[in-house]
């Protein structure tokens, strides 16, 4: 690998002289008539020789390379203009790479097709190139997936564009497994939307995905917004869980699945939280596992929005993290990974000062995170787990009393973000069921509840404000002016449980058991009121009021009864949901628990790279 990269490098220092010069090698003096070498090439070989300490044979041999590479993408580009033909430049990836670097298949090559042609048609091509079934090749070029049933040009590809070839599994007599595999992003695309779309105010049971800002304050999105997010969110969890499984050809698809839609939300969303620039962090993250970090040209650009980002979220110092978290330790490990790829890439890049400078960095942030295991077992000997042991001691510098009151203080602040997520959904729950002013407007829960704490009815607080608007005066009016709005149900428990203690408790004073049943109904199962009601109007109910109340409420806000669906259908949702809920943490700090051993493997590899030029 060392003597390939001395290659390059020299080929890159020859192509930046010749830039300089503005040097022409596929004309002539240096290409003959015939496409041959010219007369000249031999002597600008012998002066860049001289001039770059290097020795004439190897130059002109560099030389003659970057001549008929010039001559082959000129004559590409004059049949693509031409015929309409584009030369796409394919690398192999994950298993086909393994069976490359065994000398069973080739590495790299170059497919022609018209761009016209849909991406079905560009993985029959290299399906039948390479011999792998074509259910089991996923094409990526410029950091999105290629989908079979539109255009090449209309996924961005253009002539001379690089295309990664990623075969899921390795046997052919896995087949079975890789097709299951391969089904496991549609499967996971599909129950992530039926999470997305579910309302966080749901029953409860449901998964809940919190969307917060950097200090773990919740974001009000709107609908639109929060799908996308939410669906992005669901897939990159599935990604980073294929990560741990190593298995990173199948990562990779779901995590450019979900930079799909994180595309969709607007900056100002992307700006408000940090999952975007992780992300970013773990498709580079695949890419290096995958052996083609140096082949994909968004992995530099990839890198860079991330920095900006935790620039931006923490302080170029992590300053912004010392006073939101009160630390800096647990964070850092994300910090060490992204100088560590930054430092691969620009190793890639030819670039050595910047590479040895970014992984020397890398190196003493993976100093920093180093913890002893005997300090794990002593806090995990205290009843805490491995993972919040190991954040606890990153986050106290290695001290085991400072990690305990930190991880308690952890466990603190999480049961009051949960306490108070679970009052916001109760509350955004009551609004629903609440449904619409005339006005449209959502009735205020607030108001709401302030009318009944005064003593009216649930049902009647409910529809006076719906009635007036919110306007808690005019409601009060409205109540005392429409006694018959009290007879209405609670809209917030409208199924509560007329038991048989309670009917009969009402029927002891005389009246009869569907009568007691129905008043218990309207007055929320409160015995008194329901007495009271009755007595009022001499055992007779009125049904308009009930029915009125219900009429308005479906027109004016759909309720979870609206849209009923079948078993069939629930069952196919909640198969689909207990398809994720395995790899969506129950620790939001997880994906700060990097045990750091692939990054310091990587680490040691490339500065070893360095060493030996």
């Amino acid at each position: 690998m060392a003597s390939n990269y001395v290659e390059e490098e020299i080929k890159e220092k020859l192509r930046s002289k010749l830039n300089q010069e503005k040097v022409k090698l596929w004309l002539s003096p240096y290409t003959a008539e015939d496409g041959s070498k010219g007369s000249s090439l031999d002597e600008l070989s012998t002066r860049y020789a001289v001039e770059c300490n290097l020795s004439v044979d190897k130059v002109c041999c560099v030389l003659d390379d970057l001549r008929l590479h010039a001559l082959e993408k000129l004559a590409s580009r004059n049949k693509f203009q031409q015929t309409g033909i584009a030369s796409l430049k394919v690398k192999l990836a994950g298993n086909f790479q393994k069976e490359a670097n065994n000398g069973t298949r080739e590495n790299k090559y170059t497919v022609e097709i018209p761009l016209h042609e849909r991406g079905e048609n560009l993985k029959q091509l290299i399906s039948k190139r390479s011999g792998i079934n074509l259910s089991h090749v996923k094409l990526i070029s410029s950091g999105r997936v290629i989908e079979d049933g539109s255009s090449l040009q209309e996924q961005g590809l253009k002539n001379q564009s690089l295309v990664m070839a990623i075969c899921l599994t390795e046997a052919e007599a896995e087949a079975r497994v890789q097709q299951e595999q391969l089904l496991k992003v549609s499967r996971t695309r599909e129950a992530a939307e039926i999470l997305a779309s579910k309302d966080d105010a749901g029953d409860g049971h449901e998964p809940f995905l919190q969307i917060a800002d950097q200090a773990g304050k919740s974001l009000q999105l709107p609908p639109e917004e929060r799908k996308a997010l939410t669906l992005a969110m669901t897939l990159h969890e599935k990604g980073k869980a294929a990560i741990k499984r190593k298995q990173y050809g199948e990562a990779l698809l779901l995590l450019l699945e979900a930079d799909k839609e994180f595309r969709k939300c607007n900056s100002d969303i992307l700006n408000a939280v940090d999952n975007y620039a992780i992300l970013c962090l773990d498709i580079v993250w695949c890419y290096l596992c995958l052996q083609s970090v140096n082949d994909l040209p968004d992995a530099e650009s990839r890198l860079l929005a991330c920095e900006d980002c935790f620039n931006r979220s923490y302080g170029q110092n992590l300053e912004r993290l010392a006073v939101v978290k009160g630390e800096i330790g647990s964070v850092l490990a994300l910090f060490m990974r992204l100088h560590l790829l930054q430092g691969i890439v620009a190793y890639h890049q030819h670039k050595r000062h910047e590479a040895i400078t970014l992984l020397n960095k890398a190196e003493k942030e993976l100093q920093r995170l180093a913890v002893d295991d005997e300090k794990i077992a002593e806090v995990v000997s205290m009843g805490f787990t491995p993972q919040e042991a190991r954040l606890g001691l990153r986050g106290s510098n290695g001290s085991v009393s400072t990690a305990v009151a930190y991880i308690m203080k952890k466990k603190e602040e999480k049961k009051k973000m949960r306490l108070k997520e679970k009052e916001e959904r109760e509350k955004r729950k009551k609004e629903k069921r609440l449904g619409k002013t005339a006005s449209g407007e959502s009735v205020s829960v607030d108001v709401y509840e302030m009318l009944c704490s005064m003593g009216f009815p649930p049902g009647a607080a409910a529809e006076a404000l719906r009635q007036t608007n919110n306007d808690i005066n005019m409601a009060i009016q409205t109540l005392s002016t429409q006694p018959e709005l009290l007879q209405l149900p609670d809209p917030v428990n409208p199924d509560i449980e007329i038991t048989d203690e309670l009917i009969a408790q009402v029927t002891s004073m005389g009246f009869s058991a569907d009568t007691a049943r129905e008043a218990l109904k309207r007055s929320s199962g409160q015995v008194e009121r329901a007495i009271e009601e009755l007595l009022n109007s001499g055992g007779i109910l009125s049904a308009s009021p009930v029915t009125q109340s219900s009429d308005q409420q479906d027109t004016s806000e759909p309720g979870p009864s609206s849209s009923k669906k079948t078993p069939e259908e629930l069952q196919r949702e909640k198969d689909a949901i207990d398809s994720i809920i395995p790899d969506i943490p129950e620790n939001e700090e997880d994906y700060l628990d990097l045990s750091s051993e692939e990054e310091l493997q990587f680490l040691e590899q490339y500065k070893a790279l360095l060493n030996s030029l």
